[in-house]
């Protein structure tokens, strides 16, 4: 088991200005944060679309069924999205308590990168960032950038929707930082994806990616 220090992170709206940076970057005020967006401002539509809709759905029923005011509806909800389905072990690198077991999040790596090789409906799957040139955790405050792709159609929209759910509740039991999000197309290598990002396909059934990446 590792103990680190502080996970801190710059933001740079606030570079210039030390003391409210220090303020947005203790840990009590980034956990706020991330329990109010929850990654959804990283989300494009499909992911989001299907993220609010679920959400919604959940606080109507409890709200309904269970006869709960609305607001505790919500809260219970949310809440609930965020500590399995969302971010939860990224974010608590944040804090000084934080720690975890190098051996243990390199067998969860290889376990989720397996479960997306394996998965038959998607097609497309990157990571991004400093694990794809090294192909595995090298320090527990670490985390795995993993993309994948939606393909066309509604069965697509809801299955890999679902898997997307399966993966970060996986994270979350096996205490795994995972940084995931599923995009519409690959728009994103122009918008989002820096082209000095560091880039590792996971997975190109049919060149896409390899494709698009050679033509741009």
């Amino acid at each position: 088991m590792y103990k680190k220090k502080l996970y801190k992170k710059k933001f740079k709206y606030f570079a210039k200005y030390p003391k409210i940076n220090n303020i947005i970057n203790t840990f009590t005020i980034v956990l706020f944060i991330n329990w109010i967006f929850q990654g959804m401002r990283g989300m494009q539509y499909k992911e989001l679309s299907f993220r609010v809709i679920i959400e919604i759905l959940c606080i109507f029923l409890i709200f309904n069924f269970l006869k709960i005011n609305l607001l505790l509806s919500f809260f219970f909800v949310h809440t609930f999205f965020w500590i399995f389905l969302c971010q939860f072990w990224l974010i608590n690198r944040y804090s000084l308590n934080y720690t975890n077991d190098l051996k243990k999040m390199n067998h969860v790596y290889k376990k989720i990168i397996h479960k997306v090789l394996k998965f038959k409906t998607l097609d497309e799957a990157i990571v991004i960032g400093s694990q794809s040139s090294q192909k595995k955790i090298l320090k527990i405050n670490s985390d795995l950038d993993l993309r994948i792709f939606f393909t066309n159609g509604v069965k697509s929209f809801f299955i890999l929707n679902l898997f997307l759910s399966h993966l970060r509740m996986y994270s979350f039991i096996n205490k795994f930082p995972l940084d995931i999000y599923c995009y519409d197309n690959f728009d994103v290598f122009s918008t989002v994806i820096s082209k000095n990002d560091k880039i590792l396909i996971i997975k190109d059934k049919n060149k896409n990616i390899k494709n698009f990446l050679n033509e741009r």
